[in-house]
């Protein structure tokens, strides 16, 4: 089996080629920012998805950040206290509606 080896080199002479050539594809100028949505940084998170599993079970199921660490599979409950903290307001009603909205936004990400 051969491998293709990635050209660094000649990726960077083509876009600065592209920039020369195509300047209104804005393929290589640093004035262009790529805006993430607050719903995209929140959501790629992995300690948004911790807390807001975390509130669930503990507002809804009575489990405490031990049994959290637990059923989330996290190496210490201190982890949960992490992200609850960061994360202090929960978004969802139920463990449907969040596995849904992770679902999406998995896909949204092309991740199967």
């Amino acid at each position: 089996m051969t491998e293709k080896i990635f050209d660094l080199q000649a990726a960077l002479n083509k876009l600065h080629e592209d920039d020369w050539l195509h300047p209104e594809k804005h393929v290589f100028n640093s004035t262009v920012t790529i805006t993430e949505s607050e719903h995209d940084k929140k959501y790629s998170q992995r300690n948004y998805w911790i807390a807001q599993f975390s509130h669930l079970l503990i507002n809804q199921f009575h489990q405490s950040n031990r049994a959290c660490a637990r059923i989330l599979q996290q190496t210490s409950h201190k982890a949960i206290a992490r992200a609850i903290t960061r994360f202090p307001k929960c978004e969802f009603a139920n463990l449907s509606e969040i596995k849904a909205a992770l679902k999406l936004y998995s896909e949204e990400q092309g991740v199967q």
